[in-house]
């Protein structure tokens, strides 16, 4: 009889114990980075220490999250997932040094094709999360959807979803069997899902989407964060990304409860920061204090930067490669101003290389600067130019437009404030007039050849793969153009990226001078 009385005594401490770690106020940290880009060097050497010291303080209470775009823009990732291919990826390397708690899928994650990504997803620890990337077969998800954590008797729910329009960006042949939903869709069906199923205490998205705006159309937006904040019931914090926009705000949503979300920015230089407060007791009360953390000003953690030293030592090899000499600077900014080396230099290989690669000659070009605020010197060029200048695995594709679209594409272009989208064209000789009302600014006056221009006749344009599959909106947006429509339109593409195929045509060329085409004038 004594004995029972003990057990009882101890079950009823034991059952007190539990519910007090149950109903007393938890304290977390959800840290975040997006679009690093493989900036894996400096910011992040500065943002391990920083990681390190709030881990400290935290413990298992410290969740650190990625919201993806990780596997391009590099020479030093590049060389892990096309030159390096036995050993460890570094992106991968990278993830599990922290280790991250989860991150999610990025379109330029997947540019960079299932061979790369599934190699390193393979080789990572670190959970990878995305819901509405299916098995076009089955409708099933490729990735885990969702993971659910539990820390001193919570229940943290972690869902990842992606920007659909990575269908009409990227090749089938890079992500053959698989078939992007949309994300206000997949929102709707696993967020009440989650809560049904997991009752968590906290639910995070981890999305590839931006604030808002962006590609609309049969696939939904291409940046939906906020609306999914606003309109879908349930989730309390969204760490997102792609859009590359630093931002920390909060909306109140259908119920009127605060949803908060938080962006970094690219490259690593902040990360984003919440101290989130889960109250006890059955009313299910959430404090979030958000903000960015700077962390490029903050010192390196030497561990880091001696567990890496022989990955950013590879990386320095390959990309001080030689590959050509260039006779003049080019610089990104200026494209806003007139015509620019920097992308005069593509219009005028992307017209050239094109007629060597195929019997279909291309009579115009469309290009822009995909690398904001950067420049070339002159002298010798390195293959790391070269990934300045063409950041990411794109190909070279020959599309067919009417002269009427073409002027469309140019009128569309020419409202863009970003760099990356303002196109210009060359082979074409036009005026851009700033003082006439949008969509009656581009006035075209012939071929560069000298023939006559026919809004009803046929072009072959050269353009990269990016924006003849819709990357920008200039072919959905401004020519009203579907994802089918654009992949009928195509009729070549190279085989190579177009970052090699420059390479090559400059060492052929080599030393060369990237002068102006002028083929354009503002007004």
């Amino acid at each position: 009889m004594k004995r029972f009385g003990t057990i009882c005594a101890f079950c009823v401490l034991f059952l007190v114990l539990c519910l007090s770690c149950t109903t007393k106020p938890v304290t977390l940290v959800v840290l975040q980075t997006t679009d690093l880009h493989g900036r894996f060097d400096t910011s992040m050497a500065a943002m391990a220490g920083y990681v390190r010291e709030q881990r400290s303080v935290y413990g298992n209470r410290l969740l650190l999250f990625d919201t993806g775009d990780y596997l391009q823009g590099t020479p030093g990732l590049y060389y892990s997932s096309h030159v390096d291919t036995a050993g460890k990826h570094l992106c991968a390397a990278f993830f599990d040094w922290f280790p991250y708690t989860a991150v999610t899928v990025g379109n330029h994650d997947i540019e960079a094709g299932m061979t790369v990504f599934s190699r390193v997803y393979r080789q990572m620890a670190t959970p990878v999360l995305s819901a509405n990337i299916v098995h076009k077969s089955s409708g099933e998800p490729f990735f885990t959807p969702y993971r659910v954590f539990r820390i001193q008797g919570r229940k943290i729910a972690v869902l990842g979803l992606l920007t659909p329009h990575v269908s009409s960006w990227v090749a089938e042949r890079l992500r053959p069997g698989l078939e992007f939903q949309s994300i206000e869709a997949s929102a709707k069906y696993w967020i009440p899902l989650i809560r049904e199923r997991e009752k968590p205490d906290l639910l995070i998205g981890l999305f590839h989407t931006g604030a808002q705006g962006g590609a609309g159309g049969p696939l939904g937006s291409e940046n939906a964060a906020r609306w999914i904040a606003e309109h879908v019931n349930g989730i309390d914090l969204i760490c997102y990304g792609h859009d590359h926009r630093q931002a920390v705000d909060y909306v109140v949503n259908v119920n009127q409860d605060t949803v908060w979300l938080m962006n970094p920015g690219a490259y690593g230089k902040n990360l984003a920061r919440a101290e989130i407060t889960l109250s006890s007791g059955k009313n299910r009360q959430i404090r979030v204090h958000a903000g960015l953390v700077n962390v490029s000003v903050l010192e390196p953690d030497q561990e880091y930067l001696e567990d890496f030293a022989r990955y950013f030592q590879q990386a320095r090899t390959y990309e001080q490669q030689p590959v050509a000499e260039m006779l003049s600077t080019m610089k990104s900014h200026v494209v806003f101003e007139g015509p620019s080396s920097w992308v005069d230099e593509i219009h005028r290989g992307q017209l050239e290389i094109a007629g060597l690669h195929t019997d279909i000659l291309p009579e115009i070009s469309f290009a822009s600067a995909l690398t904001s605020n950067a420049v070339i010197e002159k002298g010798q060029l390195y293959l790391k130019d070269f990934f300045t200048w063409f950041p990411y695995e794109n190909s070279l594709c020959i599309v067919v437009m009417t002269g009427h679209e073409i002027r469309q594409y140019l009128e569309y272009s020419c409202e863009q404030t970003s760099v990356i989208d303002f196109d210009t064209a060359a082979g074409i000789l036009y005026t851009v007039y700033r003082d006439r009302p949008a969509g009656e600014r581009v006035e075209i006056h012939g071929l560069a050849s000298g023939f006559d221009f026919s809004p009803e006749r046929k072009y072959h344009v050269v353009l990269n793969s990016y924006r003849a599959q819709g990357g920008g909106g200039h072919l959905f947006r401004g020519l009203g153009w579907d994802a089918s429509t654009a992949k009928d339109r195509i009729v070549w593409e190279s085989p190579t990226e177009i970052r090699k195929i420059f390479m090559q045509w400059e060492a052929s060329r080599s030393p060369f001078d990237p002068a102006p085409l002028n083929h354009w004038k503002y007004q």
